[in-house]
């Protein structure tokens, strides 16, 4: 207890206490504030103490609006976006589009089989501009073989992932060795040196060796004879990429898989390729 009867308070009680005023000052000054100036938001004038943790209070909506599409404005308008060979130029329909799926979780088919029903159409037409081979368990599951991603990177990943994985299968019963045994194993998987950046998360992450091919300056392609040459029992896959982000230029993919085949028959490999379109995909079917 204190001389005076009062209760004795520490330093960080005192420090709390001015803290908490000093946020009852803001908040006063804001309300008194707001109408009397000519910026667009009472909150456009306040100074963020630190913008790397949450806030004591919310900011108006309008606000938090802005600073968003201040950091989207070089990224978002095609013209200035000079560092980038993707079109980021959207319709308004298009993006309508999009902000429908925000309140869509698409891995749940369970609570929105419409919405996963569309995601099948589009993959369905995907897969008949490629001119894809129908699945024997079409009529049962109503779609081909494949998923829609988030984006390239995803793809890409998973694409790896599933090489990674049948290769494990194939190498394990080569060697006959157990599935903790082929664990151990370090495969590797065949890439241009255009390769986007992409893969380099599945190489650190994923636990693959990447195997390059360094391509002509001339073509900036990779050769099937090239290819084969890096290639081992080890050798998850092949990529082959449709429209490199340097100059667009793809890489011989009929040739690579000729190769492929005949190698995979001589050594009993069984080396598939990944085509990466993250670029061309949808360019190369309507080339002549």
């Amino acid at each position: 207890m204190a001389a005076n009867g009062g209760v004795k308070r520490s330093v960080a009680d005192l420090e709390m206490e001015n803290e908490e005023l000093k946020l009852c000052l803001r908040v006063a000054r804001r309300a008194a504030n707001r109408g009397s100036h000519y910026y667009a938001c009472p909150d456009a004038v306040e100074e963020e103490e630190d913008d790397s943790v949450m806030p004591a209070h919310g900011d108006a909506a309008s606000h938090c609006y802005r600073r968003i599409s201040d950091f989207h404005e070089l990224d978002c308008r095609e013209r200035l976006n000079t560092s980038s060979y993707v079109n980021v130029y959207l319709e308004d329909e298009e993006i309508k589009a999009a902000n429908l799926g925000m309140k869509i979780n698409l891995a749940d088919q369970t609570v929105y089989p419409q919405s996963f029903k569309l995601h099948n159409i589009v993959l369905n037409m995907v897969a008949h501009l490629w001119n894809c081979p129908k699945p024997p368990d079409f009529d049962e599951y109503g779609a081909f073989a494949g998923a829609g991603t988030v984006g390239s990177t995803e793809a890409c990943l998973l694409g790896g992932l599933c090489l990674k994985f049948r290769w494990r299968k194939w190498y394990a019963k080569r060697h006959n060795l157990t599935e903790a045994q082929v664990r151990a194993v370090y495969p590797n998987l065949v890439i241009s040196t255009c390769f986007q950046a992409a893969w380099e998360k599945l190489f650190r992450y994923m636990d693959v060796e990447p195997k390059f091919v360094v391509p002509s300056k001339t073509t900036f392609a990779v050769t099937a004879d090239e290819v084969r040459e890096q290639i081992d029992e080890k050798t998850i896959g092949v990529v082959c990429i449709l429209g490199n982000h340097y100059g667009g230029q793809y890489d011989p993919v009929w040739e690579v898989d000729e190769m492929l085949r005949k190698l995979n028959e001589e050594r009993g490999f069984q080396v598939g390729i990944h085509v990466d379109a993250a670029s061309g995909g949808f360019v190369a079917p309507f080339q002549p």
